[in-house]
Formats: C-alpha cells, structure tokens, sequence
C-alpha cells in the first residue's frame, strides 16, 4: 500500500481550514501546527501539534520528527519564510529563502522594484520615528505609512503631514514584528485597485485569477471587502499586467507555488505593484478562482507543496466570481446576516470568523472581518447588482 504523503501547515485558525479541508479531501496525511487548542483546524487534521509556528527551528525539530514531505502557509505571509526555512532545511520542494524574505518584506520588496527597474513609489524602511518624518519631508507630497512585515491593511495610514505620522505611528508599529515601517509616496489613479491570484510551475505562470477590488470607503478606505473576477481593464492593459506580473516573477527567482499580487494603474499607464505575497490570497480568493475560472489554486499548492504534479485544468464553472467580507459600519452584538432574494442560490462558500451573539467592532482591517461569502454568477450584470448597498444585511444590536 502506497504510503500517504505527509504536509504540514502551518496556522490552523478559520482560514486555514480551506487548505486543511483540501488537503484531507486529496488524500494527504494532514499536520496542523498551531499553538492554540481551540483553533478550528485541528479538528479536521490527523495530527495536530501545539507548538509555536513563529519559531523556525521549534517548527523543524517537529517536522523532523514527523517526517513531513511537504510544508505550507496557505494565506500567511509572515509565515512563508518559516515555511521556506523548514523546507530548505529538509531538501523539501520550496522558494529560495531569499525571495520569500523580500516578497514578505515590504521595504525589501520596495528595493527590489527599484533595482530591477519596475516602476515604484519613492519609499524608505524606517525603525524610528524621527528618520521616517525626515524621508516624509523630502516627498513633498502626501504619503503612506505601514508595517513593512504585517498584511491585512493592518497599521496602514495615508498621511498629509509630520503631525499625522506622530499621530499614527505607534500604532502602525504595534503590527510590526521586526520593529519597522515603509513609508512611500501615495499613488493617483483613475482606475481602480487590482489584484492578481496567479500560481507559478517552474518560473512560469500558469494560471491567471484577474480580480477588481472594492472598498467600503465610509469604514476602510485601505482594506478591500469586495473581489470580483474576471477584472473589468481592457485586454490591452491585462496584457501589458501580465509582462511585467512575468517579468517580476523571473527576476524575483519564484520557481514554484502561489503569488497573491496587489497592482495598480497609474494615471501615465505604468503597472505599480503594490504588494506581492508568496502564498494564496484571503478573503476566499483561491474559491472564486475556482468558481470563475476551474483552477482549483488551493490544491495546487498543496500538490507542489509536497512535490506532486500540479492539476492544471481547463474546467470553468461559472464565468463570474466574487468574494465579500461581511463586516459592520458600527460596534454591537452580531445577530446573523439577511441575504437579498436570489442571492443564497448563487452562493458556492462561506467562512464565517464570528459567531452571532459575539461582540463585532466597526470594520477597520482585516481583524475586524465577521466573514467572508463567495457567489458564483451567469453575467456581470447579475454580479454588480450583487454588489449594490443592501443586498447584503450585516445584522447588529
């Protein structure tokens, strides 16, 4: 009897769920790694171990022990580096270590755009206070300031002055683990933020999510709460995105797995990327993937996680996809969401973080999300009225 193949991922909270659930559906001995008890994900493992999965070298000596044959962080970015470490130390399929850090570092990734010569903001790392309202001073303009190690538009400000960087800085650093933020020039565009879901063989990109982002300006003008694919760009600019999403990826040395990609288009046409991570996107992006375009993203990761071929297949169930993160615009007690009529038939997921009766606070970055809904659709016309105020009741007391 063939022996199962043994992956450990790391993190076993709501999220991680999608992948544990996958990875047990593909027959895989399953290891969740999280060190706490009640975490949801060690109720669907084999195995669970409780253990802190910030310490790289606690995470090896279990992986060892175990004789793991494949590692991941699904949706954590923070935690790819550890994953990339453990694998390298084992001869497991993985990313060099260095690319990993700099696609998980956003002042390092920000030197890297510079070196390579992709268009970027103006930006500085900065440990301390004074340094950042220094480089601030030489942008004459308006700017943003975050944690350069922390996702989830956790700690990110847009500031017009030194004032509001002494305003905001505190709490930015409290996001951060290593003790460092990036501040950079603030980007004008007349098209709306996109994101890229894409998953890489051998250098090569071999599957395309193209996703047009929409915020809830009124709560959080940072953090997107809606993700619809396909992307609405003409076919000229998504191919001008995909050259230079390629060109990254080479230079960057990305050989095998998931990237998640956050661009914008700027006012003059150039391609900024904004952000870029080694994993799978939140917000059930890997799931509208799916649904949109039949690239089951979630389990090519797992499959090159542990060195199997990856299932790339041509499958489409429905040609509109998109994703909402249910949150509220006030503090109270969740009672539950009120779906419009007609859309609950279009539903294919959901990933409810709270439960109703539980305290909600008014929605800020990706902490204060109650849960993510994925629906699939026929038309775009049917999607944006998907999107329309109201068709989607956060119920709160």
């Amino acid at each position: 009897m063939k022996k199962r193949k043994r992956i450990m991922i790391l993190g076993a909270n709501s999220g991680q769920t999608l992948a544990i659930r996958k990875a047990v559906e593909l027959g895989y001995y399953v290891i969740s790694a999280d060190i706490h008890h009640d975490a949801p994900g060690h109720a669907i493992s084999h195995e669970q171990l409780f253990i802190d999965i910030s310490d790289r070298e606690e995470v090896l000596r279990s992986a060892r022990r175990i004789g793991i044959d494949g590692i991941t962080a699904y949706w954590s970015d923070m935690l790819f580096p550890v994953a990339a470490y453990v694998a390298e130390q084992m001869q497991l399929p993985h990313n060099p270590r260095h690319t990993t850090e700099i696609m998980t570092h956003k002042h390092l990734f920000r030197q890297f755009l510079s070196d390579f010569g992709f268009a970027s903001p103006r930006a500085r790392g900065c440990s301390d206070l004074k340094e950042m309202v220094a480089f601030f001073d030489t942008l004459h303009a308006t700017a943003i300031m975050k944690p350069t190690d922390c996702s989830g538009s956790r700690g990110v400000f847009k500031v017009e002055s030194a004032a509001d960087i002494v305003l905001h800085y505190e709490e930015s650093m409290a996001y951060s683990t290593e003790g460092k933020l990036v501040i950079e020039e603030y980007l004008e565009s007349d098209i709306i933020q996109q994101e890229a879901e894409i998953f890489v063989v051998e250098g090569k990109v071999v599957s395309w999510g193209m996703i047009e982002q929409r915020r809830d300006i009124v709560t959080s003008a940072f953090h997107p709460v809606m993700h619809l694919m396909p992307s609405d760009i003409s076919s000229e600019i998504e191919d001008k995105v995909k050259e230079t999403i390629q060109r990254m990826i080479t230079a960057l040395g990305y050989v095998n797995g998931p990237c998640n990609i956050e661009y914008l288009i700027g006012r003059s046409g150039e391609i900024f990327i904004l952000d870029v991570g080694p994993r799978n996107g939140g917000n059930m992006i890997p799931q509208i993937v799916h649904a949109a375009t039949g690239q089951d993203v979630t389990a090519m990761t797992l499959q090159a996680a542990v060195g199997d071929e990856v299932t790339i297949s041509a499958a489409r169930h429905k040609p509109y996809a998109m994703s909402t993160a249910v949150h509220s615009d006030s503090d109270g007690i969740f009672r539950g969401l009120t779906l419009a009529e007609g859309l609950e038939e279009r539903l294919c997921g959901s990933l409810m973080l709270k439960e109703e009766g539980t305290v909600v606070s008014t929605f800020h970055n990706s902490r204060d999300t109650i849960g993510v809904l994925a629906f699939a659709f026929d038309s775009r016309e049917e999607m944006n009225k998907a999107c329309e105020s109201g068709k989607i009741k956060v119920n709160i007391e």
